[in-house]
């Protein structure tokens, strides 16, 4: 797991990285800049969704029980 929340950081600073690209650049119309991040915005939430995940399941403790089919 924890080359997985490693992984998910360094997509992070990456996707931030390709954010402030596209802020910086003074060549692209502000609409145009909105059209190309929002894609980007949307993987950055999903990643942040699935390292909140990760994180709430890191330290759990597993018990072999007929009730693991039970996600809680």
């Amino acid at each position: 797991m924890k080359k997985m929340l490693e992984c998910i950081k360094e997509y992070e600073k990456r996707l931030e990285k390709e954010m402030m690209d596209i802020v910086k650049d003074e060549t692209i119309p502000l609409t145009e800049k909105n059209k190309i991040m929002a894609p980007i915005a949307d993987q950055k939430k999903l990643i942040i969704k699935a390292k909140k995940g990760l994180l709430e399941i890191k330290d759990r403790t597993y018990e072999a029980k007929c009730e693991m089919y039970k996600f809680q």
